[in-house]
């Protein structure tokens, strides 16, 4: 596989953080129980345009989370029950992102996986301008010790941030619901234990196979991301979850 580093086909979306994680003008609450090894539970979700905000409950620990955004940067809190504090600071276009004033390295990759592109070749010789052709795989990884919930609940929500910053669209529900499923399958114990985290946010990157209509009596390429997954492990513990499986088509520049 061809290594592609970030000014290869990286498509920064304008309306990134406008349109990407949260819907403009919508607040609301709501309760979930991820399945798996711990009883973990999620309340008070709130989402507003630039903030999201929920408590996290497993094992008899809690720790509240509270996410602000902007058009290029974010800054997470997450309070533990002893009122330990973590936050976790990020500014687009950085390779790092500051974990209690410590810089942790981000990696942002791309890369063109043949298999994918030889086998989409055929169906473009007799594809529509819509016609889907993959572009590359993108991915933002992280490591990072974790030692309490609360940091670990941090550094999966800054890695799926991070990616929306570079343009992935991600479900307003996605980072409580990733949270609440790895916390649960790793447990209290596993996380106390001080094991380093390794984590990434993968996704293809597809776009149009010719030039489509804007509706502004403009014609660009449209592209999108598919197979959006949340990827980790910690002590020989996995999880791959998808996020989103196919993310809505968006011009790179102004369409008109």
């Amino acid at each position: 596989m061809k290594k592609i580093r970030n000014s290869l086909i990286v498509i920064m979306s304008v309306f990134a953080l406008t349109f990407g994680m949260v819907p403009s003008g919508i607040a609301h609450a709501q309760e979930q129980e991820p399945s798996g090894e711990s009883d973990v539970k999620i309340s008070d979700h709130v989402v507003t345009e630039n903030q999201e905000s929920f408590t996290l409950a497993m094992d008899g620990e809690e720790v509240d989370y509270k996410s602000t955004k902007t058009e290029d940067s974010f800054k997470i809190e997450t309070v533990e029950e002893n009122n330990e504090v973590h936050t976790f600071t990020y500014t687009k276009g950085d390779d790092y992102m500051m974990i209690d004033g410590e810089k942790v390295s981000v990696e942002i990759d791309y890369e063109v996986e043949k298999e994918l592109t030889d086998s989409s070749s055929p169906k473009l010789l007799k594809a529509s301008a819509w016609t889907p052709k993959y572009m590359s795989t993108g991915s933002v990884k992280i490591s990072k010790t974790v030692k309490t919930l609360g940091t670990l609940v941090g550094i999966i929500g800054g890695t799926i941030s991070i990616a929306a910053l570079s343009g992935v669209t991600i479900a307003t529900s996605t980072i409580a619901s990733t949270v609440g499923h790895w916390a649960s399958a790793v447990g209290l114990g596993t996380i106390a234990a001080g094991y380093a985290f390794n984590g990434k946010i993968q996704f293809k990157q597809y776009r149009t196979t010719g030039l489509v209509s804007t509706g502004y009596g403009k014609k660009l390429y449209a592209f999108r991301f598919q197979d959006v997954r949340a990827i980790g492990t910690l002590k020989g513990k996995k999880m791959d979850k998808q996020l989103k499986s196919v993310g809505s088509w968006f011009f790179n520049s102004k369409p008109y």
